[in-house]
C-alpha cells in the first residue's frame, strides 16, 4: 500500500505525464537530440558520482566524436563509453517491453564494465567476498552465498510489482532493492541507475539523472542509507519522485515552447496557405 506522504507525489507525476502525452511530439530530428543529450547527462552524473572526474562538456565531446579528452583517464574516459553502450542496450530493451531478467541484469553490468582493465574479467558475475558501505564494516550487504537467490527474490518481486505499483514508486524500489543486495564486485550504482530507468522508459516515463554535486550526491546516498537501515524506502521513493517530476516539468516545458513556435511560424508567412498544405500532402 502506498504511505500517504507518497500520495501527492504520485498523482502529480500522474497528471504530468498525462499532459506530456497531451501535446504534439517533437520532429524526428528534435527527438534525436534531446534523447542525444539525456544520454550524455545520464552518463556523465552516474560516473561523476561514481567518482568520475570528466565533466559534462568532456563526456558529450568523447561521446561525440570518439576521441579522447586531452588530461582525461584512461579509466574514466573508458566508464564513458561503457555506460553509453548500456545505456543504449536498456533503452532498446524498454522499448521492446522486456520483462526483467537474471540475464538482463547481468548483461546491463557486463556492458557497464566491458572495457574496464582492471575488472572486466568479473563483469556479470556475482562477488565472493563481503563488501559493505564505506565506512559501515560492521553493516556488510548481502552475503556472497545469499547473493543468487535475493536476485531471484527480486525478479520475481519484480515481476508482481511492475503491474502493481505507480510506475515512478516501482523504479525507485527496483534500485533501492537491487543497490542494498549489491551483487557484483563494481558498477552496482550504474547498473541500479540503468534499472531504474529501464522502469520508468517502459512505463513511457522520461530518464532521470541523480544529479552528482555535493549536495544531491548526499542526499541520494543517505536516502539509500536509511531505507536500507530501516527498511522503510520512503525517503526514497520521494527522492526519485522529486527528479522525475522535475524532469517531466521541464520537458512538458519543452512541448509548450514547440506548440508556441508552430503557432508562430503557421502565422508568420508571406506564402499562400494552399501551397504549404499541398507541401505537407506530399510528405
Amino acid at each position: 500500500m502506498v504511505q500517504d506522504s507518497l500520495e501527492p507525489r504520485l498523482k502529480m507525476l500522474t497528471e504530468l505525464h498525462k499532459e506530456m502525452n497531451s501535446y504534439r511530439p517533437l520532429s524526428k530530428k528534435q527527438v534525436a537530440l534531446l534523447d542525444k543529450n539525456v544520454r550524455i547527462e545520464h552518463v556523465w552524473s552516474s560516473n561523476a558520482i561514481e567518482g568520475s572526474s570528466l565533466n559534462q562538456y568532456e563526456t558529450a565531446s568523447i561521446l561525440n566524436t570518439g576521441m579522447t579528452v586531452h588530461g582525461a583517464s584512461l579509466k574514466d574516459t573508458m566508464a564513458a563509453v561503457d555506460l553509453n553502450d548500456a545505456y543504449d542496450y536498456m533503452m532498446d530493451l524498454a522499448s521492446k517491453k522486456q520483462p526483467l531478467t537474471t540475464t538482463t541484469i547481468r548483461d546491463l553490468n557486463r556492458l557497464v564494465m566491458l572495457k574496464n582493465t582492471d575488472e572486466r574479467s568479473q563483469a556479470g558475475a556475482y562477488r565472493v567476498i563481503d563488501v559493505w558501505p564505506n565506512g559501515q564494516e560492521d553493516r556488510p550487504y548481502v552475503a556472497p552465498t545469499e547473493i543468487p537467490f535475493k536476485i531471484q527474490e527480486l525478479i520475481h518481486w519484480s515481476n508482481k510489482a511492475v503491474n502493481e505499483l505507480h510506475p515512478v514508486q516501482y523504479a525507485a524500489d527496483l534500485h533501492q532493492k537491487f543497490v542494498s543486495i549489491h551483487p557484483f564486485v563494481d558498477g552496482n550504482g550504474r547498473t541500479a541507475r540503468l534499472l531504474m530507468n529501464f522502469a520508468l522508459s517502459e512505463a513511457g516515463y522520461p530518464v532521470i539523472s541523480i544529479m552528482p554535486d555535493k549536495k544531491s550526491r548526499s542526499d541520494y546516498m543517505d536516502a539509500l542509507a536509511v531505507s536500507r537501515e530501516t527498511g522503510n524506502l520512503i525517503s526514497f521513493e520521494k527522492l526519485v519522485a522529486d527528479y522525475t517530476i522535475r524532469t517531466l516539468e521541464n520537458r512538458i516545458g519543452i512541448l509548450k515552447q514547440n506548440e508556441r513556435n508552430l503557432e508562430e511560424a503557421r502565422k508568420q508567412t508571406n506564402l499562400s496557405p494552399e501551397l504549404f498544405q499541398n507541401k505537407r500532402r506530399k510528405h
